[in-house]
Formats: C-alpha cells, sequence, structure tokens
C-alpha cells in the first residue's frame, strides 16, 4: 500500500475517532473504527471517492418520541456542515417534513449555515411537493443566516409562486412570479423556466379553471411585457395534447394574439419536423388548417412538403395519395424530385406483389 493510502486511512481513522467521541456525548457508542479500516482496505485500489455517512440510528438519536429533532446549541455546533447537511437531506428523504422544520428553526435560532446545494435542494424539492410552509421557512432561514444568496435569488419567491400554484392556488403563484419578474431583471430566465414548468403540470394535471387563469397572464407577460415565451409554452402543449379542450384553448390563443400568429408563420417548418418525431399527425394536421385559416399559403407548402417526405420514407403510398389530391384542389405543388420519388415508391409496390410460380397449361383456339 502507498504512502497516500496509508495518509488517507489515518485521515478517516482521525475523523472516525472524532464521530465516536461525538456519538459518546449523544449517547451513540456503535461506530467501529475496525470497520471503517476494513471498508477502506476493500475500496483503495478501486479509485472510489469515500465519504463517510452516518449509520441510520445515529438519525434516530436526533429524534425524541414525538419524532422531532432532539438538538441543542452544543450538539449543532460541534458537526461539521458536511454532517449536518448530510442529516437534513436524509430527513427530506424520508418524509419527515415536521423534523425537517424544527432542524431548520433551531439552524435559525442558533446561526447555524446550512450548505448552499442543499438550500437549493429543499426549495426545489418541497415547491414541486406544494409545501408552502416549507419553502416560506426555507425564506425566512436565508433571509436571516445567508442574507447574499437571499438577494442573489430574488429572495426565491419564485418558489413560493411554484408551491402555490402546485397546491392549486395559480392565480395567487402567478400573481407573485409576475411580481418577481417586474423587480428582477437578471432572473427573469429563470423565472421563464418556472413558468414553463407550471404551463406543464397545468396542462397535464390541473383543470380548466387553471388553464383559464394561466391564459390571462400569459396574455399580460406578452402584451405588456413583450415576453412571448410562456404564450408560446402555453400554445405549444395545448396544441400537442389530445384533449380537445386543450387544443380548443390553442385555437383562441391563436386567434387572440397576432404576435403568436406571427410566430407560428416563422416556425411552422420546425414545430412540424419536432412533432413528426412523434408521429404525431394530427398535430401535424391542426397546424395545416391553422395554417389555412390565417391564410398563410407559402407556409402551409413548406409543412406539406415536410409531411409528403414522411409519407414517402413510411411508403405510405395512400397518405401521398390523399396529399397530392389536396395539393390540386388547393393549387398547391409538390417539387418535382418528390413526384419522382412517389413515382418509384408507386413502381415498387407493383414489383412486390406476388407473381405466379406456375402457369397452366392452356391450347389456342382458332
Amino acid at each position: 500500500m502507498n504512502p497516500a493510502a496509508y495518509r488517507m486511512i489515518g485521515k478517516n481513522l482521525r475523523l472516525n475517532f472524532y464521530i465516536k467521541s461525538l456519538g459518546k456525548k449523544l449517547n451513540y457508542s456503535t461506530i467501529d473504527a475496525i470497520d471503517t479500516f476494513s471498508y477502506l482496505s476493500r475500496h483503495l485500489n478501486k479509485g472510489d471517492t469515500i465519504i463517510p455517512r452516518f449509520p441510520q440510528n445515529l438519525h434516530n438519536d436526533f429524534t425524541n418520541n414525538d419524532g422531532y429533532i432532539r438538538t441543542y446549541k452544543t450538539d449543532l455546533s460541534k458537526l461539521s456542515g458536511v454532517e449536518l447537511d448530510n442529516i437534513l437531506l436524509e430527513l427530506e428523504y424520508q418524509n419527515k417534513d415536521k423534523e425537517v422544520i424544527q432542524f431548520i428553526k433551531e439552524c435559525v435560532e442558533y446561526k447555524i449555515t446550512i450548505g448552499k446545494d442543499v438550500i437549493k435542494k429543499l426549495f426545489r424539492v418541497y415547491s414541486t411537493r406544494a409545501k408552502v410552509e416549507l419553502v416560506e421557512l426555507l425564506q425566512k432561514y436565508c433571509s436571516r443566516i445567508t442574507p447574499v444568496l437571499y438577494k442573489k435569488n430574488g429572495e426565491f419567491v419564485h418558489y413560493v409562486a411554484k408551491a402555490q400554484c402546485m397546491k392549486g392556488n395559480s392565480d395567487k403563484g402567478l400573481s407573485i412570479l409576475l411580481d418577481a419578474y417586474k423587480k428582477n431583471v437578471n432572473l427573469r430566465g429563470f423565472y421563464r423556466i418556472i413558468l414553463k414548468e407550471l404551463i406543464q403540470d397545468t396542462v397535464m394535471n390541473r383543470s380548466e379553471a387553471s388553464l383559464v387563469i394561466f391564459k390571462r397572464y400569459v396574455l399580460e407577460f406578452s402584451n405588456k411585457w413583450q415576453d412571448n415565451y410562456p404564450l408560446i409554452c402555453l400554445w405549444h402543449i395545448c396544441w400537442k395534447s389530445d384533449w380537445f379542450s386543450d387544443q380548443m384553448l390553442a385555437d383562441e390563443l391563436l386567434e387572440t394574439s397576432k404576435t403568436l400568429q406571427s410566430i407560428l408563420a416563422d416556425m411552422s417548418p420546425t414545430l412540424c419536423l419536432s412533432i413528426l418525431k412523434e408521429y404525431n399527425e394530427d398535430a401535424v394536421t391542426r397546424l395545416m388548417q391553422s395554417l389555412l385559416k390565417y391564410k398563410m399559403m407559402d407556409q402551409y407548402a413548406n409543412v406539406i412538403q415536410i409531411l409528403f417526405n414522411f409519407k414517402l420514407r413510411n411508403k405510405d403510398v395512400r397518405g401521398c395519395t390523399e396529399i397530392l389530391r389536396n395539393c390540386e384542389v388547393l393549387g398547391v405543388s409538390i417539387p418535382s424530385y418528390q413526384q419522382s420519388q412517389f413515382i418509384k415508391l408507386m413502381i415498387g409496390k407493383e414489383s412486390d406483389k406476388t407473381i405466379p410460380t406456375k402457369v397452366e397449361d392452356f391450347k389456342f383456339k382458332f
């Protein structure tokens, strides 16, 4: 074993001794230095990064019979930042919300710093779970213990907004998000991402009443703040949806917004290609109907050529024939090279037909 390996073992044994001494103060005495030595010996040659973790019963020593964290100022102050973070993440993983609340309250009281990455993870997790109380407690913690991080991240109000929306309070959540959007120009890109996540969740899981609220806000973002990203997200998700009510909302948005119509004209080929990768031909049909409705014939021609090429690749003779008939009615032309490919496809289909292997004998009659 090389000298570096010995130094690593010595370092971990010293850490183990510290944890064991801490365990005595907490009436915890099951950590064995020999176990640590055996573990390290097995893994040193594998190049693994070894991070000591508390056994499960150590976490139990931090709880009383009521299930709350039993920590005191002296106990917390003697734990390293990594140890504190590990305990907090383990409690979150086990969905022990009451213990997490008590833990964070004590960190606020004794001015103990939790890792920045852990704080952000807890914000993401609890906002997605609609835990408004926990998100607001984390907000309070950051405002008192890590004010620089608090200000840099716009007071984390976007997570409060997300938690409210996930809880079903769409109007309140979007109102909070809009206020944050007005105040924090530098964070608007991040707010757009949050808004996209909320739109996806609303279309997939929420009521039509929530969709009406989202429609009002995305139109305000577009008309008042010239930010069309939320509007495009809502239209796009509703357009792809299999639900008729969502499709109707997409049509309403397109009819309401001239800006969205202009964007649709520019993006129609890209939209067509992306949706055909999902084999969603119904959405392509709705796209072409919208282009015809708003008399975007050039864009319609581009989309129908993409669809025709898709049918050719899938050797769909019937689909290609229907497209050619529609083009003839509408006065739209298909490029000659695509027509040539269609003719070759038809010839290939004819040659694939079964040819009789035996011809019956017959006599000419004169």
